[in-house]
This record gives C-alpha cells, structure tokens and sequence, in this order.
C-alpha cells in the first residue's frame, strides 16, 4: 500500500481557506485538503466568537483598568467580573481554547481566564508578542505564529482581535485567545488514518504533528525541507524531497494568509517500480 506524508505548511494556512486567502490547491478535488478544511472550520469558528464578543459591551469595559498591578499581573480576581464570564463561556463552550485575555493598548494584562493563568504570569506586558504585534500594526483579527505561552507552558497560537473605541478612531484593547495545538493535532490525526499529517507555521515551525507519540513541549522547525522554502518564497510546482532520508515526491504551493505567505507541501512516497 502507498503510503502518504502529508505535510502542511502555515500557521494557518488551513485557516486561510476559510478567511478568503488564496490557494493553488482545488480543496473541491483533493480528499486531503478538504479534510483538512474541516478542521480549519473549528478555527474559523474561533476567529468568528472573538469578534463577535469582543463587541460585547462587558468585553469592551475597562472601568478597572487603575486597578492594574503586578501583584495579581493584572487587576484583582474579583474585578471586572462582567468580562470575565465572558471568557470563562468561552471557555466553557470552546475547549481548544487554553485562555482567554483582555490587554490595554500597550500590550498590558487586563485580565486572564482562567484567573489562575493570568496570577502566574512572569510579567505584565507582552507587546512583543507576535500577535500583539500583527493586530495592533494591520488593525484587523490577527492569527499568531507559534509561540511558547507564559499561560498554559506549550508551544500555541494566538486569535488577537483589537478593539476600537469608535470608528477605529483609537484602540481600546486586545481580546486574545490562545489556543492548544493538543486540539489542533487531535484533529488532524482523527483526518490522517495511516497518513502523517504535520502542521506548521510561516516561519516552518511546527504546530502539529499526527506523527508524535507525546505533546509537544518545545518548537520544532521544518524550515530543511525545500520544498517548504520555495513555497514560501512564492513559488508553486513539484520536486524530489528528502524526508527523514526517504525520497519523496512533494507538491508545493503559497498560501497569501494575511499578511504573510506560507506554505502547503504535500510528499507522496513514489510509486514502486
């Protein structure tokens, strides 16, 4: 039986199938990339809950923002309770989600659900932050690279989505969701059958692989293979790959995922003489 590795390149390259970013694969004809959209569907889903409550007049509410402090790394577990039901519903309704934060405009925690994970955080500000970074410059829901969390202590991705006070007139904070690759790799491995099916991000970091027999705990680079390379520098065609000493045949294409480029390469053991 042939056996196939499907390797997927993006940190959401999936996600850009459902987010109107353009592809050189025809999901409708390939078997993979239409199970591996529906999985992307729970991520959609995730962009869409955090825009829609971040328009929630108790998400949008900084009535405690003075009660900020480094003793708690950001205000008091019994503040702010109206916007804190509402990242524990979210939680509640949507278990891929490790925490959810509120941050002031300069990348300052507001508030962390659980309270647990925002109480032993290492620091208050994390405007350096990848996703901090890519909402506040585009002004539009921001999707991370892979990051290690100071929240649940894995390798993650983040769903930013800043909050404006008027017309986009001005910034009043950041609704963040983090999210467990655990899920993500659960899902693509319920997809996989006898195929490896690994996930990626625009700087070919790892963000789930079907392959692994244990959680991911530190970041993992796929940026040896070429085929990962030339797609990310835009190109799409086929070529010979080396994985794991094995040859293999890999199509590759770039995804435009708002704002970066990444990547889907898929390697086919070739057929035998």
């Amino acid at each position: 039986m042939k056996s196939t590795v499907v390797v997927i390149v993006g940190v959401f390259v999936i996600l850009g199938l459902f987010l109107g970013f353009s592809t050189s694969f025809d999901t409708q004809r390939d078997p993979t990339n239409v199970a591996v959209a529906n999985v992307v569907n729970r991520i959609n889903e995730a962009v869409r809950v955090m825009e829609e409550t971040s328009n929630l007049d108790a998400v949008r509410r900084t009535d405690f923002i003075d009660a900020i402090d480094v003793a708690q790394m950001g205000i008091p577990k019994d503040a702010d309770v109206d916007k804190r039901e509402v990242a524990r519903q979210l939680l509640s309704e949507h278990p891929e989600f490790g925490s959810i934060f509120f941050l002031t405009p300069s990348g300052d925690i507001y508030i962390g659900e659980p309270y647990e994970a925002q109480a032993q955080l290492l620091r208050l500000n994390y405007a350096d932050r990848d996703w901090y970074r890519g909402a506040s410059s585009t002004g539009e829901s921001y999707v991370s690279s892979v990051f290690i969390s100071a929240a649940i202590h894995v390798p993650a991705v983040a769903v930013a989505v800043p909050i404006f006070e008027d017309e986009q007139t001005a910034v009043i904070g950041y609704w963040v969701a983090i999210v467990n690759l655990e899920d993500i790799r659960s899902d693509l491995k319920g997809i996989a059958g006898e195929s490896r099916i690994i996930l990626a991000d625009h700087n070919a970091t790892e963000i789930a692989d079907t392959g692994r027999t244990s959680q991911l705990t530190e970041l993992q680079s796929f940026s040896q293979l070429e085929s990962v390379r030339r797609a990310l520098s835009g190109e799409a065609g086929t070529m010979v790959e080396v994985v794991d000493g094995v040859e293999m045949n890999a199509r590759f294409a770039p995804v435009r995922a708002h704002p970066n480029i990444w990547a889907i390469v898929i390697l086919d053991e070739p057929d035998p003489l």
